[in-house]
């Protein structure tokens, strides 16, 4: 006598599964070829609670498992969100730091121009009063020169105009 094992619910231990297999088999053999097609269907409840078990277990599991998930990607979407603001507020203040040393800069360099412009004026002033000593230590040089000159007229000519006041004293 062979049993036919097609319709077989596979949700169940092996001695569940074997033991209904057979009840079908009798079940048939006494009914005949015009048996309820859904007669085969029935299923007992002892195969549901032992059969189910490990699908309750399994889908308790998965309800955990994604309820991690859910939490996971809820905290991750969380730290996305406070990296991007952290992100944009770190952008916007490296951007006011950049403005702020670009005008700094901008600062830095018209002080430093004037500062060029101011030793530039310096140094000509400073040349133009150089070539002025160089003219007064010539005008100083020609006054003493012409100083001497007239002293030595003079110590030349006094002996004479010594003379010559005598004369004109005696006359």
């Amino acid at each position: 006598m062979a049993i036919d094992l097609s319709n077989v619910q596979p949700l169940g231990s092996k001695s569940v599964l074997m033991e209904q297999a057979m009840r079908r088999q009798k079940e048939r053999n006494k009914m005949g070829a015009t048996a309820n097609y859904f007669a085969d269907m029935d299923i007992d409840d002892d195969m549901l609670h032992s059969d189910f078990k490990w699908l309750k277990e399994d889908q308790t599991a998965i309800k955990n498992l994604v309820g991690q998930m859910d939490s996971s990607v809820s905290q991750l979407s969380r730290h996305l969100n406070e990296v991007e603001s952290k992100t944009d507020r770190s952008r916007k203040y490296i951007e006011k730091e950049q403005q702020l040393l670009f005008k700094q800069i901008h600062t830095l360099n018209g002080l430093l121009k004037k500062q060029v412009n101011v030793f530039e004026n310096i140094e000509r002033q400073i040349s133009d009063t150089q070539i002025q000593q160089k003219k007064v230590w010539m005008n100083v040089g020609i006054a003493v020169v012409a100083g001497l000159a007239s002293s030595i007229t003079i110590l030349a000519a006094s002996p004479f105009a010594v003379m010559l006041f005598q004369r004109l004293s005696a006359a």
